[in-house]
């Protein structure tokens, strides 16, 4: 089963072995704008992902 990650509405999926970031960056997002929670604990856009894991993607928004 693939691996996803899911941002709000829309849902990436993935086979396993990737990075969370290069799955983003693939799909065209910017990986530096979100906190990814893996069973609602934060994990690095580094992690590889394993099949059926599912990672939530949180929008980071910083300002001055």
């Amino acid at each position: 089963m693939p691996a996803s990650i899911i941002l709000g509405k829309e849902t990436l999926t993935a086979d396993p072995g990737v990075t969370i970031e290069k799955m983003m960056v693939s799909a065209g997002k910017h990986p530096d704008a979100f906190l990814y929670l893996f069973e609602g604990r934060p994990v690095p856009m580094t992690t590889v992902l394993e099949e059926d894991m599912k990672i939530d993607a949180i929008r980071v928004a910083s300002g001055g």
